[in-house]
């Protein structure tokens, strides 16, 4: 049975492995990118969640057996929410548990009263796009950048 519960930013250390898989899962896929991704460390991404507050930020974790299976991490600025980040291990996705956290952040959102809610997706991950696009989400702008 899957536990879901919020954690605090001080407590993040608990989605320090599943985040890592998450970076090797992006690292592996990566047609361009795949330098920028293996040097992304796990600390430094999540020191810029500190600027948020609990009002500003919330992190969600799947537990199963004690073991963290899945987490969403979102964000709002200036009245618009973001998806920051999302990871479900591989072996337990396809049951539903990301979109059940995503559910659970969007409607953290729209309480929030957020005018526009949106996800960071990398053009080559064409699953995740797919994912998103059945929860509701659609591409409006393409950011590109050079190698």
């Amino acid at each position: 049975m899957n536990e879901i519960f919020d954690i605090n930013y001080e407590d993040v250390e608990i989605i320090k492995n599943l985040w890592e898989k998450n970076r090797q899962y992006h690292e592996n896929t990566s047609e361009y990118f795949k330098e920028a991704y293996r040097f992304i460390r796990f600390d430094e991404r999540i020191k810029a969640f500190g600027e948020f507050d609990k009002d500003t930020m919330k992190i969600t974790v799947v537990e199963n057996n004690g073991k963290c299976i899945g987490y969403c991490i979102s964000t709002i600025t200036d009245d618009n929410g973001e998806l920051a980040s999302l990871h479900v291990d591989e072996k337990c996705r396809g049951n539903g548990i990301g979109k059940e956290l995503v559910d659970i952040h969007i409607k953290w959102m729209n309480e929030k009263n957020c005018k526009a809610i949106g996800v960071t997706v990398s053009q080559e991950n064409k699953a995740t796009i797919g994912f998103y696009k059945k929860l509701g989400f659609y591409p409006n702008t393409l950011y590109m950048q050079q190698k």
